[in-house]
């Protein structure tokens, strides 16, 4: 294997000297040279003017205004009669004006700006003074014509006036996105998201244009707490993303927070839910209730009218989320801690946003965004017997945006950012270290490779054996223009920008708890009956108290070049180029763990079918590079400290079956692969969108992705020699892997989405299905145990774990909980009407197919010695054989068999009334009740429940929120 060369080696090297002049010469070229909009959380307004008989009109004065956001745009349609209006901020109530001397000026009103998204005005003159004003009526075109993109926009008012979950995260609104698998969090009783068969962590988060995403994790949900006030629009990008769009195989996420315009507005609310306001959907269990009070607030206006504005708000979250568990859990609990009463996980924090934005001069604007939050959250499981995992997520985020219209044709974009969201930033935080081991208690143990395993988890007694604290910080630095060419084979919006991410890192130290005596494994003495006592089989020992287990730094420096070219009026082809030279280092081991160019093309096609420019067809084909997760490169060793398990297999309490893990060193760290890069996904789509009258929007699509070169890590120490096993490579470790890309198999996801959309103030309403398929495709990677025992069990069409990679061993026999991407049918419904009365009634209904088990499994009676003995003394300790494991696929391959969770139904309303006090404020009473008709489905399967030996086989946990009401309280001014 080549010898890696570490990050400062690298950086002095001629590829990255190269490199780091071309940042220079870059920045120089954009400054010279127009390029298009990268990501952004502003729209655009863009159309053709013409006169009576058709004729184009150039040199005609357009101006956008909107009341609810400060400062006027302009520009003037060139000489084919185009123009176009970009980095308007969104709103619902923009007027287009047109004025030309000879023309009577022209008024376009009602004209919707949405979050990264092309609005089309299209206008025509009328012969006459320009003191006469016509103002245009009509249903506005809504429907981007020009983009191939797979997207979904949804307003802030739309979001705030819909019942989707207890919480009001701002993050609810990736309920209504098609292709998303909502889950809820076991542990935390939020949330996560899945789109197209990606992890929770696969997604770009911005703000105002700005990352805010954790380095640690890209879990939006998690990691970033925002008051739904400070939603002003929200698009997602969930396939088809151009080329501006950062990095990231799931979603790209763009808010766009609310502006201050010239006249003081604001709110102030309150939500109320109290424990007792919950009902109980789990028999004779405990369910996950929710108690809440928590206010919110926004404030915006001028700083100086017509020159600056600001905006701010703000939410204190105090919330108790109760722990779903079913009646056996509780039972089993009560049953091995007498002493055991249900608990809630507490949330505590204040979270806040302050924007602000000054016009330099007409052609010049200034943008600052500072947004922190930092919540102490409760982390406790179902099995869980105490409060054990006090936690706590966020930070602070921290923008500066210049954007500049040069002239008609071209504008600028230049962005700074840092945030500093992570995990556990101190022990106090957490509750300091455990002075007391973590006793995990199973229903019942397996001999395995000479050791003896745990199934199906019951219950974890006494604190947790370890605790960790993970900063972690990204800057980003971004640069775009964006040029018009008028005529050149038609109009193009050519364009460039970089992208520059450097020095994103993150450092886990570790405390392992009772002075590293940290883990004892027991197991029931009668699985049917938990009191009758246990016995233990396993105790831990860590040769240290506190070790850094991970310290990773991160580049990413990328660039794209992309045309968006109009050769007609109808047809739009959208073709660019990303590139992200990325690299990392373990600091640990100062081990280059990946250093690559990423190439992403792409390319994409817009028809307008009729004349109204009310029906489109789209289709796109994109290669597009993964975000980098902190965990997805890889560290060289997990451990600078020995690990001993010591093993009572007689279940007699002699632990006299040592088994000892040595403590990694730079001599037995993992290696490397020199051609490592970014997992990717390969995605084409096709679809029709239409406006029907009323404004009402119809998508359908189909979309097929392949998820190539995920993260793998090949066992390089284990010798096979004709499917037997003869010990180790190198005997001074026990485990050793090759860090590479996995192109020995990919998940395959087919889906077919349908989205109706309709968002007026008096009506509002979405609605989604998809449908999907799955499959993995390929075969065993090289020298996993599965490949050796049960080749022919490869094919898997349901559950088929995550796109996180690096499973060397694809036959543990423990339930795989992260399928929960893997759901073949989501539809959701969700309408907001203003009633009569100053009345407002709203409704959301989520209809999701459940999550599989992943592949079941089996036991044989005892290790088969044809693949070797099950232990071997190496080096002066006992080692396991890897293939002497009991499990095995109990069917002909790993799709057949599998088990379902139940189908997720969640029908929620609200009711709600204005009450008037000026002409100018308000306070709004509703009341909201969540899953009506208070379901009861479980969500996840508990450890072992894919074991056909196991008592726990079928086993169902983690069950839906149970029917709640809540009563908030807004005045807005």
């Amino acid at each position: 294997m080549k010898n890696h060369r570490s990050m400062r080696d690298l950086l002095r090297s001629d590829t990255l000297a190269r490199y780091w002049l071309s940042i220079p010469l870059c920045a120089l070229f954009l400054l010279s040279t127009p390029l298009p909009a990268q990501t952004t959380a502003g729209g655009s307004i863009r159309g053709h003017v013409s006169d009576a008989s058709g004729s184009a009109i150039p040199e005609v004065a357009i101006a956008a205004h909107s009341p609810n956001v400060g400062g006027n745009f302009s520009g003037i349609t060139d000489q084919e009669g185009n123009y176009v209006l970009n980095n308007l901020p969104p709103a619902g109530d923009y007027t287009v004006t047109a004025e030309k001397t000879g023309f009577g000026k022209l008024e376009q009103p009602n004209v919707v700006v949405r979050a990264g998204s092309n609005a089309t005005a299209d206008l025509t003159l009328q012969v006459g003074a320009v003191s006469q004003s016509v103002e245009v009526s009509g249903d506005t075109n809504l429907i981007d014509q020009v983009s191939s993109e797979q997207t979904v926009d949804i307003s802030g008012q739309m979001m705030r006036a819909i019942p989707l979950t207890g919480r009001r995260e701002w993050s609810d609104v990736l309920q209504l996105t098609p292709g998303v698998v909502s889950a809820s969090s076991d542990a935390y009783g939020g949330q996560t998201y899945f789109v197209r068969g990606s992890e929770n962590e696969n997604q770009a988060t911005l703000l105002d244009g700005a990352d805010i995403g954790s380095f640690l994790q890209n879990w939006p949900s998690n990691y970033i707490s925002i008051s739904t006030e400070s939603l002003g629009d929200i698009q997602i990008k969930t396939g088809g993303q151009d080329a501006s769009s950062p990095a990231a195989m799931g979603m790209v996420i763009n808010i766009a927070s609310p502006t201050g315009s010239d006249e003081f507005h604001g709110s102030a609310s309150l939500l109320i839910s109290p424990q007792s306001w919950n009902a109980n959907n789990t028999p004779g269990g405990v369910s996950a209730t929710s108690k809440s009070l928590q206010p919110d607030f926004s404030f915006g206006g001028p700083i100086k009218r017509r020159k600056a504005w600001f905006f701010a708000s703000g939410r204190y979250i105090n919330r108790d989320d109760g722990i779903s568990r079913t009646a056996q859990q509780l039972d089993e609990l009560q049953a091995l801690d007498p002493t055991f009463k249900p608990f809630a996980n507490q949330a505590r924090g204040f979270v806040f946003l302050t924007n602000a934005t000054v016009d330099l001069t007409e052609k010049h604007r200034l943008y600052g965004l500072a947004q922190y939050d930092s919540r102490t959250q409760g982390g406790n499981f179902q099995y869980y017997a105490g409060n054990y995992a006090p936690s706590q997520y966020g930070g602070g985020a921290y923008a500066l945006r210049l954007t500049s219209a040069w002239s008609p044709r071209l504008t600028t974009r230049f962005l700074v950012s840092y945030n500093n969201k992570g995990a556990n930033s101190s022990l106090g935080a957490i509750g300091g270290v455990p002075n007391q081991p973590e006793v995990d208690i199973y229903s019942s143990v397996s001999r395995s490779s000479g050791t003896l395993v745990g199934n199906g988890l019951v219950a974890v007694l006494g604190a947790l054996s370890s605790r960790t604290l993970s900063p972690a910080h990204k800057t980003t630095i971004s640069g775009d223009a964006t040029y018009e060419v008028p005529s050149f084979g038609g109009s193009h919006e050519i364009g460039a920008g970089f992208y520059l991410q450097p020095h994103s890192a993150t450092k886990s130290t570790t405390y392992y708890g009772n002075g590293g005596a940290n883990l004892i494994d027991e197991v029931l003495v009668d699985a049917s009956n938990p009191s009758a006592g246990v016995i233990p089989f396993m105790q831990q020992t860590v040769g240290a108290t506190q070790v850094v287990t991970s310290n990773i730094r991160a580049d990413d420096y990328a660039g794209y070049l992309q045309d968006r070219w109009r050769p007609s009026s109808r047809l739009t082809i959208n073709a660019g180029l990303r590139a992200d030279y990325i690299a990392a280092e373990d600091l640990l081991f100062h081990v280059t763990t990946e250093h690559a160019w990423n190439y992403a093309p792409r390319i994409g096609v817009a028809y307008v079918l009729t004349k109204n420019q009310k029906n489109v067809i789209r289709a796109n084909w994109a290669r597009i590079t993964d975000i980098p997760n902190s965990s997805y490169f890889g560290t060289a060793g997990n451990e600078q400290a020995a690990i001993t398990n010591a093993y009572s297999l007689g279940l007699n309490n002699n632990f006299n079956t040592i088994f000892t893990t040595p403590a990694s060193t730079a001599a037995s760290a993992n290696q490397f692969d020199p051609n490592r890069h970014q997992g990717y996904v390969q995605e084409w789509l096709v679809g029709y969108r239409t406006q029907l009258p009323g404004n009402f929007i119809l998508d359908v699509s189909y979309v097929d992705r392949e998820y190539r070169d995920r993260p793998a890590q090949v066992d390089i120490n284990n010798i096979y020699i004709n499917n037997v096993w003869q010990g180790l490579a190198d005997p001074t470790t026990n485990s050793k892997y090759l860090i590479t890309n996995n192109k020995w198999n990919w998940f395959v996801y087919q889906g077919i989405e349908l989205t109706a959309t309709k968002q007026l103030t008096k009506l509002q309403f979405i609605g989604t299905y998809t449908h999907e398929w799955q499959h993995i495709a390929g075969t065993w990677q090289p020298n996993d145990p599965a490949s050796i025992l049960q080749p022919s069990a490869f094919a898997n069409n349901a559950g088929l774990g995550s796109v996180r990679g690096f499973v060397p061993n694809s036959l543990t026999g423990s339930a795989d909980t992260r399928d929960r991407m893997w759901q073949p049918d989501q539809a959701r419904t969700a309408v907001s009407w203003s009633a009569p009365w100053k009345m407002r009634v709203s409704s959301s209904f989520t209809a999701q197919s459940g999550t599989p088990t992943g592949p079941i499994t089996t036991n044989i009676g005892a290790p088969d010695s044809q693949y070797g003995p099950a232990t071997m003394n190496i080096d002066g300790r006992l080692v396991s054989n890897p293939l002497a494991t009991t499990f095995r696929f109990a069917y002909a391959n790993r799709g057949i068999g599998q088990l379902w969770c139940p189908w997720l139904l969640q029908w929620n309303a609200r009711v709600g009334r204005e009450f008037p006090i000026t002409e100018r404020q308000s306070i709004t009473a509703s009341f909201d009740l969540l899953n009506i008709t208070n379901q009861g489905s479980a969500q996840q399967f508990i450890s072992g429940a894919n074991q056909l030996n196991s008592k726990n086989y079928g086993g169902l946990q983690n069950v839906q929120l149970p029917r709640q009401a809540q009563i908030t309280l807004r005045w807005k001014f």
